[in-house]
């Protein structure tokens, strides 16, 4: 199943490093919060470079609320 990044807002600190190794550029900090939108291939670079352990990798079709 594909999977997508989700953002933990109590977590996340907008510190905006995820935002710089995004390839395909679907990350902003909006209200001080990381946000992921549409477009998110699911490589996982974001979750990776997170100190604060504010990204996940989730099924596509959850993250969606979809079947």
């Amino acid at each position: 199943m594909d999977k997508i990044a989700r953002v933990d807002t109590l977590k996340c600190t907008g510190c905006e490093a995820c935002i710089y190794v995004c390839p395909v550029s679907v990350l902003e900090v909006a209200d001080t919060k990381c946000r992921v939108n549409e477009g998110c291939i699911g490589c996982g670079a974001c979750v990776d470079v997170c100190n604060w352990k504010a990204i996940m990798m989730v099924d596509k079709l959850a993250n969606n609320g979809e079947g």
